[in-house]
């Protein structure tokens, strides 16, 4: 009689554990947004230097320079943004 009863998952469990093992090494960079957000920052506050995403809005941007730069106009906080 060698006919064999069952089997274990040994074999199974082993196979997975590579294959996670690759997954998790092709995915090492991450699928962080931080970099990627940094660098869509590019609207710059002349005044106090303050970062925004460049899809930030021009009502956003006006409410900043209206209530954190009175006294200045939203094309000294703003010179370099356009519609």
């Amino acid at each position: 009689k060698n006919a064999r009863m069952g089997g274990g998952n040994a074999q199974k469990s082993a196979t997975k554990r590579a294959k996670n093992a690759e997954k998790a090494a092709k995915n090492a960079g991450g699928k962080s947004q931080l970099a990627t957000n940094q660098k869509a920052m590019t609207l710059v506050c002349s005044v106090c230097r303050t970062s925004f995403m460049c899809t930030m809005s021009e009502s956003n941007l006006r409410q900043h320079s209206d209530s954190k730069h009175p006294n200045k106009t939203f094309q000294e906080c703003f010179p370099t943004y356009s519609a």
